[in-house]
Parts: C-alpha cells; structure tokens; sequence
C-alpha cells in the first residue's frame, strides 16, 4: 500500500474542497441517502407541500444531517478520514433550501417514473455544489465559468491524446500555453457565449490557479503573500516525469532565484529571509525574488514541454 503523504490536516481539507470534490460530494450523497428513508416516505405522492410538512420536512433533514454528517464518519478516523469529514461540514446541506427544492419538485416526491431516491441524490447533487461553490467563495457566474474552462480543458486534452496517441506532457494543463490555447477554442467555438467571450488569458490562468488541482502546486503559487506559510510541493503527489521537468527547469535559475524557490516551496530551511538584510527590507527582497523565479520557471516549463513535443515528433518521423 502507498504511504500516506506528508499533507497536514488543513491542506488535505482544501484538496478535498477543490481537486477532491467529487469524493467528498460522493461521501455526503452517500450517507445522506443511506438516512433518507423516513423522508421519502414522508413525502411520498404529495401533490402539494403545505407549511405543516414543510416544518415536518425541516425537522427530518435535520435528523439525516446530523447523522449523515454531524458525526464522526469512523471511530478513530485516519487523517484523510478526519479532512473528508471537515471538507463535508464546511459544504454541509442548507436545510431550508433542501425544503424549497423537494417542495417543487415532484419525482423526488414519487411523482414521476424516476425513484424517489435517485431523484434526492440528483437534487442533493446539484445543491452540493452550490454548497460547494459560496465556500470557496465564487459566486454561481464564476462557478459556471469554470465548468466551462474545464470542458473546454478536457476537449483540448483528449484532442491531443487522440491526435499523438498518448496523453500530453507532464504540466501541460497548467502552462501558459494550454491558457492560450482555451482562449484560441474560445474564440473559435464560444464568441456568443457572454460568460467566456470576452475571457482574458490572464484570468483563465487564475481560474485554473485557484480551483485545479493540478495547477495549485505549479502555475499559482504566488496567489498567497510570503508572510504567511507558502504551500510546500509534496513531490510524492507529483508524476516522476514531472519531478524530472520541475527540477531541470529550476536547476537552469539563476542561483539566487533557485534559493527562492526552494525555500518558499520545497522546504529548505538553510537560509532565512532576514540573514542579510532588516527583516522588512529581507521579506521585501524575498517577495520580489520569488515572483521573478515563478515568472522564469513558467516560462521555462512552457519551453521544456514545447521542446519535448518538437523532439518525439522529430522521433516518430525517423522510425517512420
């Protein structure tokens, strides 16, 4: 069995709010329905919801919520265990909302040929997300904005499987130029969608910034300010091509810049920022290094992969 990484409990609950969603959505669908009997059963081929079941309706989803949720999911919980259930409080079911939504909607209630049961799993699906959505802080637009940066991220990837026969470069999806790329389909294919028409390349990287996981640890690492606690890279959560990728490319900084990265996201303690300098002038000095060796390391990433590419196309003619 794989050894657990190195996360602490607050990076695996923000994994399982953003990259690790699914799972985490998964979970609460899972459990909630696991509890949902009673309320099926409540609600069960009523035509209208009047004020009394609506209260009724309330109190039982409090009951499933706080099964389904408010108790610890294992006894003792591994850390992963413990961050899942955290990540599900933080989404946890608006109940009056739930009531609004099982009282409009009538297959949840048996009214139609769909189970009751999936019916709740799909409006509970739905309303997750939502959940979801106001933790991270995005309104419903920049959520929508998203599942559409997605789409298309997932259309170009699976174009330039099908196109070389294998998947793209290690940090492909969290390059400059997969941005440029998305903002090229979008030009061709979504002008007349007002969502993403007038999207700029600068902000679909902030997108892919904050809410790719992929990214997070690559293309966005400057989002935080340096006094605080940089988010470390855990090169076990890497593929090994793109440990070899990543080290290359900061191997060829400058050494000052190659200091900076290592400190701010690998973890080398040898070196403070106030070594050599105030701690105000030190702390200064270091914020202006590190985004200049992110601006770099980009760049270099973005040429390392294009070289990688030019290179097996070159490979394939000759064994052609």
């Amino acid at each position: 069995m794989k050894p657990m990484p190195n996360i602490d409990h607050d990076r695996l609950v923000e994994l399982y709010l953003t990259g690790w969603w699914r799972k985490t959505r998964a979970a609460i669908v899972h459990r909630f329905l696991q509890c949902s009997d009673r309320l099926i059963e409540l609600i069960r081929g009523v035509d209208v919801v009047d004020e009394e079941l609506s209260r009724r309706i309330d109190t039982e989803i409090e009951h499933i919520i706080v099964q389904a949720i408010g108790q610890p999911w294992s006894t003792p919980m591994t850390a992963r265990q413990s961050a899942i259930w955290d990540a599900a409080r933080a989404a946890c079911p608006d109940r009056r909302i739930l009531v609004q939504i099982i009282a409009s909607d009538r297959a949840v209630r048996g009214l139609s040929t769909v189970p009751p049961k999936h019916a709740l799993g799909r409006l509970l699906k739905s309303h997750l997300d939502s959940c979801h959505w106001e933790v991270l802080g995005l309104t419903e637009h920049r959520a929508r904005v998203w599942s559409k940066l997605r789409r298309i991220s997932a259309d170009l990837l699976h174009e330039y499987q099908a196109q070389h026969g294998r998947d793209p470069p290690p940090g492909y999806r969290c390059s400059p130029h997969h941005f440029r790329d998305i903002r090229t389909r979008i030009l061709r294919d979504d002008l007349h969608d007002p969502r993403i028409a007038e999207i700029k390349v600068d902000t679909i990287e902030e997108y892919f910034g904050r809410l790719c996981e992929e990214c997070r640890q690559l293309v966005r690492l400057d989002e935080t300010s340096f006094d605080e606690e940089q988010p470390q890279i855990d090169e076990s959560d890497l593929h090994p091509r793109l440990i070899r990728m990543l080290k290359r490319c900061i191997d060829q900084l400058e050494e000052p810049l190659q200091r900076v990265i290592r400190i701010a996201y690998l973890g080398d303690k040898s070196w403070s920022p106030t070594q050599d300098t105030g701690s105000q002038a030190g702390d200064t000095e270091l914020e202006r290094l590190r985004h200049e060796a992110l601006r770099q390391l980009r760049r270099r990433l973005d040429t390392f992969r294009r070289d990688t590419d030019e290179e097996q196309a070159r490979n394939r003619k000759t064994l052609e």
